[in-house]
C-alpha cells in the first residue's frame, strides 16, 4: 500500500494528515493552513511542504524571516528526506509517512509538549481544526489580549552592544514608566505591551537552548565570536520572535559600520517589518557584494516580490542578471518573465528560453510549466495530422480554432467550410494513410502562440490510382482562455514520390488537399453525381437548399449538353415546391433565380415550380398567365402527370387563361377517370360533374370516382356525399351521403360544413334542427380553408 498520510509526533501524540504524490501542505498560523500551530514567531502563511518523491520533502520559508530547522539545521529552504525532525516556532515535531487514511479529530487538540520546552505553549492544530484568530502573546498558561502598537512607539534602542535579555528588559522598563495620569485606555495598552516583552524574556533562554543543540558547536562559536557577530544573531531571535523594528533599529549602526551580516538581518527585519522599498534591496545587494551568499535569495525574493513598485524596471532586471551571475538559481526565473514580456529589458523570446531552462535545471517548477509550452504545442499539431485518417470530421473540433487566421489558403474560414473541406479530403480519397515524423520543430514567438513545422508522409488510394510521398504542415498553436492549445492557421507543401498508375491519371499539386485524380469525361460526371447526392443527403431536415442548388449549378455549366444532373434537380425543386405549399412561403427569394436556370435547361419540376412562385408570387411578381404558360411547357417537356394536372386544373379554373374545360376534359379525363391519385380523381370528378348536368347517367361515374379515393381524402368524402344526396334513387342512399357529408365536416372540410349546415336546415338527409343548421354555418365562417396539397404529397 502507498504511503500516503503524513504522521507529526509531539511527545506521546501522533497526528496524522493526507499527504499524497506531489501533494503541498502550508504550515502557519493563519486559518487558511493545513497544518495550524500557534507559537511566538510563526507566520500566518510561514512556511510550505511539498512532496516531491517518495520519500522526499521541500520545504520553503514563505517570508525571509519565517525560518525553521530539519534535523538541526536552520534554514528558510530545505529538501530533505523522511523521516526527519522539525522545528518550528519553538516546537519539534517528528515527521514521517505512514500507510492508511487520514482519522481526523473532530475536537480541538493541542499537541503534547515536548520534553525539555516550556509547558505554557501549545503545540499545533490540524485540518479540520483550526484556532480561532486572536491577537495577543502567551504568558504561562494565560493569553493577554494587546492592541495593535505601530512602530513608532517601540522604546529607543538600547546600544548594539547590551544583550539581548537586558535589551527587552529596558524595553520593559521604559514601557512601565509611562505617565501615570494618562487615560485608562493607554494604561491598559502599556500593560499589554509589557506582557509581550515579559513573553520575550521568557522566551529568549529556551531559544538559545534550542539553537544550541539545532546547531552543534554553536554555543562554542558564539563565546568565541566578536561582540558585533552576537548582536548580529541575537537580533535574528528578534525578529523570530515577532520584533523586527527593535532588531531593526540595533542593527542600523552595524550596517552603517560596514557588517554584511548586519546588513542582511536588517533587511530581513525591515522586511518583516512591511518595508519593500529600494532601502531593503540596497542592504541585500550589498551584503551579497560583500561575499554575504545568503543575502543573494534573498535579494532576488525582495526584487521580485509583487509588492516592489520597481520590480520590472530596467534598473531591477540589471539586479537580477547581477544575481545570476554569482550564482543564485531562483534569479532565473524571474530573468525568464522579464526576457518574456519585456519589462526592464526589450523582449526576447530565445533568452526567455534559456533563462527558463537554466531555472528548471534549478528545480524550479513554473519554468518547467513555461518549458512544457514548447511541447504541447508539437503534441497538438502531431494530432492533427493524424485526424485526416479518421473517417469523421467531427475531431476536427478538437485541433482547429477557426476563423483567426488562413488555412490551406482559406482566409479565416468558419467552422463549417472547414468541415465541408475536411469531407471533400475525405471524399476524394476513401483510402488515407497518413502518419508523422520525425524532425518536428517548434518556434516560439510567445509562449502562448508557437509555430511548428511538422513533418509527415502519405498514401491515399482511390480506386486503381495510389499516390505516395512526404510532406510538412507548417501551422501555429495558440493557447485559448481555457488553457487549451488550437491549431489557428495552417499550410502544408507536398512532394509525391510514387503515383501509380502514371502521372497523367493525377493532377499536379502543391498541397494534399489540391491532390486529385485526373478524371475521364465519364469519371467527372461520376464525380459530380457523387458531390450532389452527398448535398442531397439529410436535406429535407435541415431544408438548406442553397448548397445543392450551388453544386447542380455547376454541374449545369460543365456539362450543359448532359442529363445525369436532372433527376436530382427535379427531387430537389419537388422538395422545394411541397415546402412552399407546406408553409404558404418562400424561404429564400435569392433561390428563384436558380430554380430559372434550372427551368431553362430543361428540369420539368423546376418549371412547374417556377409556375407555382409565379401563382403565389413568391420570389417574384405575381403573374397567372406566365404561371400556366410554365404549366404547359412543363407538359410538353415531359408529359409528366404532375405537369398535365395543374396545366389541366388551370384550365378548368380559368386561372391566368380563359376557362376551357372542353380542353381540361381532353387533358384529364382520359387518363384520371380510372386514377387513384386524390387529386386526379378529385378533378376527374369535378369534369364529369359537368357533364353528368347534361347526362345523368354519368352520376354513377363520377359517384364511382370519387369513392376510390374518399377515404384518404375528405373533399372527395365531401363530393361523393353531395352526389348521393343529390341524386341518389332510395332514402338510404341519400342517408348514406349525409354521413358522409357529416364525416368531411368533422374532418375540417369547410364546403362539408356548409352543405352539412343546408342539410339539417330543409330537413335533407336527417331531422330538420335549426340549433345544429345554425352552429354548423357559424363553424364554417370561423373554420380556414385546408391548404392546398402538393402533387407529390399524396400518393395513389
Amino acid at each position: 500500500m502507498a504511503l500516503t498520510v503524513l504522521t507529526l509526533r509531539t511527545g506521546d501524540e501522533e497526528h496524522r494528515i493526507s499527504c499524497p504524490l506531489h501533494a503541498t501542505l502550508t504550515l502557519g498560523c493563519g486559518p487558511d493552513c493545513e497544518v495550524t500551530f500557534e507559537g511566538v514567531g510563526i507566520q500566518p502563511r510561514h512556511c510550505e511542504m511539498y512532496r516531491t518523491g517518495e520519500r522526499t520533502f521541500q520545504i520553503i520559508g514563505v517570508h525571509a524571516a519565517a525560518q525553521f530547522s530539519v534535523n538541526g539545521v536552520i534554514a528558510s529552504e530545505l529538501e530533505v528526506n523522511a523521516p526527519f525532525r522539525l522545528g518550528i516556532g519553538g516546537e519539534v515535531f517528528d515527521v514521517d509517512l505512514a500507510e492508511g487514511e487520514v482519522m481526523a479529530s473532530q475536537e480541538a487538540v493541542a499537541g503534547a509538549a515536548v520534553p525539555g520546552t516550556r509547558p505554557s505553549r501549545r503545540g499545533y492544530l490540524l485540518r479540520p481544526i483550526s484556532l480561532k484568530p486572536r491577537a495577543g502573546e502567551r504568558v504561562g498558561g494565560v493569553i493577554l489580549e494587546r492592541p495593535a502598537v505601530p512602530v513608532s512607539e517601540v522604546p529607543a534602542p538600547v546600544p548594539p552592544t547590551m544583550p539581548a535579555t537586558q535589551a527587552v528588559a529596558c524595553a520593559v522598563g521604559a514601557e512601565r514608566a509611562v505617565d501615570e495620569e494618562r487615560s485608562p485606555v493607554l494604561l491598559l495598552a502599556g500593560v499589554m505591551l509589557c506582557g509581550a516583552m515579559v513573553a520575550g524574556i521568557l522566551y529568549w533562554p529556551h531559544h538559545l537552548d534550542h539553537l544550541a543543540d539545532a546547531r552543534p558547536g554553536t554555543v562554542e562559536r558564539a563565546e568565541a565570536a566578536p561582540e558585533p557577530e552576537k548582536t548580529v544573531r541575537t537580533c535574528e531571535d528578534l525578529i523570530w520572535a515577532g520584533a523586527p523594528s527593535l532588531a531593526a533599529r540595533v542593527l542600523m549602526p552595524l550596517a552603517e559600520q560596514g557588517n554584511v551580516h548586519a546588513m542582511h538581518v536588517l533587511a530581513l527585519a525591515l522586511r518583516a517589518a512591511g518595508q519593500r522599498g529600494e532601502e531593503v534591496v540596497q542592504l541585500l545587494q550589498r551584503a551579497a557584494e560583500g561575499g554575504r551568499r545568503e543575502a543573494l535569495r534573498d535579494f532576488v525574493s525582495v526584487i521580485d516580490d509583487a509588492e516592489n513598485p520597481g520590480r520590472c524596471t530596467a534598473k531591477a532586471f540589471k539586479q537580477l542578471q547581477m544575481a545570476a551571475r554569482m550564482g543564485e538559481m531562483s534569479a532565473w526565473m524571474p530573468l525568464g518573465e522579464r526576457y518574456e514580456h519585456g519589462d526592464g529589458t526589450a523582449a526576447d523570446v530565445k533568452l526567455a528560453l534559456g533563462a527558463f531552462e537554466r531555472a528548471r535545471m534549478g528545480g524550479d517548477k513554473r519554468a518547467a510549466a513555461k518549458l512544457s509550452a514548447t511541447q504541447e504545442a508539437l503534441e497538438r499539431a502531431a494530432a492533427y495530422v493524424r485526424s485526416w485518417n479518421e473517417v469523421s470530421v467531427a475531431t476536427l473540433l478538437e485541433h482547429v480554432a477557426a476563423g483567426q487566421g488562413k488555412f490551406f489558403k482559406l482566409d479565416r474560414p468558419p467552422m463549417e467550410v472547414l468541415l465541408r473541406q475536411e469531407e471533400e479530403l475525405r471524399a476524394r480519397w476513401p483510402m488515407r494513410r497518413i502518419g508523422v515524423v520525425a524532425g518536428a520543430q517548434a518556434e516560439v514567438e510567445t509562449f502562448d502562440r508557437i509555430k511548428v513545422t511538422q513533418p509527415f508522409q502519405f498514401e491515399v488510394q482511390r480506386g486503381g490510382r495510389i499516390a505516395r510521398g512526404k510532406g510538412v504542415l507548417v501551422c501555429t498553436v495558440r493557447r485559448d482562455a481555457e488553457g487549451r492549445w488550437r491549431i489557428t492557421d495552417a499550410s502544408d507543401a507536398i512532394e509525391a514520390a510514387e503515383l501509380l498508375p502514371g502521372k497523367e491519371q493525377f493532377v499536379s499539386a502543391a498541397s494534399l488537399r489540391a491532390l486529385r485524380p485526373a478524371f475521364t469525361r465519364a469519371e467527372q460526371m461520376e464525380e459530380a453525381r457523387r458531390g450532389i447526392l452527398e448535398q442531397m443527403r439529410g436535406l429535407e431536415a435541415t431544408e438548406d437548399f442553397k448548397p445543392v442548388l450551388q453544386v447542380l449549378m455547376q454541374a449545369v455549366a460543365e456539362f450543359p449538353q448532359e442529363t445525369f444532373w436532372r433527376p436530382f434537380a427535379d427531387k430537389v425543386c419537388d422538395r422545394m415546391a411541397r415546402q412552399l405549399f407546406m408553409r404558404s412561403r418562400w424561404l429564400d427569394a435569392a433561390w428563384a433565380e436558380t430554380v430559372h436556370q434550372l427551368a431553362e435547361h430543361g428540369s420539368v419540376s423546376a418549371m412547374l415550380l417556377e409556375g407555382h412562385l409565379y401563382a403565389a408570387g413568391y420570389g417574384c411578381e405575381r403573374d397567372l398567365a406566365r404561371s400556366v404558360a410554365l404549366y404547359e411547357r412543363a407538359f410538353e417537356a415531359g408529359k409528366r402527370r404532375d405537369a398535365r394536372f395543374y396545366y389541366a386544373e388551370a384550365l378548368f379554373q380559368g386561372r391566368g387563361v380563359a376557362q376551357d374545360i372542353e380542353k381540361a376534359g381532353e387533358l384529364a379525363l382520359a387518363f384520371m377517370r380510372r386514377s387513384r391519385h386524390p387529386l386526379e380523381a378529385y378533378l376527374a370528378a369535378h369534369l364529369l360533374w359537368r357533364k353528368a348536368e347534361h347526362d345523368p347517367a354519368l352520376w354513377q361515374d363520377v359517384y364511382d370516382t370519387l369513392s376510390r379515393v374518399a377515404e384518404t381524402f375528405p373533399p372527395a368524402k365531401n363530393l361523393a356525399g353531395m352526389v348521393l344526396l343529390n341524386h341518389g334513387q332510395t332514402t338510404k342512399e341519400r342517408r348514406t351521403g349525409f354521413a358522409a357529408i357529416k364525416a368531411a365536416a368533422d374532418e375540417g372540410v369547410v364546403e362539408a360544413m356548409k352543405s352539412l349546415s343546408q342539410c339539417y336546415l330543409e330537413g335533407v338527409g336527417c331531422e330538420k334542427d335549426l340549433h345544429l343548421a345554425t352552429l354548423w354555418k357559424q363553424k364554417a365562417l370561423v373554420t380556414e380553408p385546408p391548404r392546398r396539397r402538393h402533387y407529390t404529397e399524396l400518393e395513389e
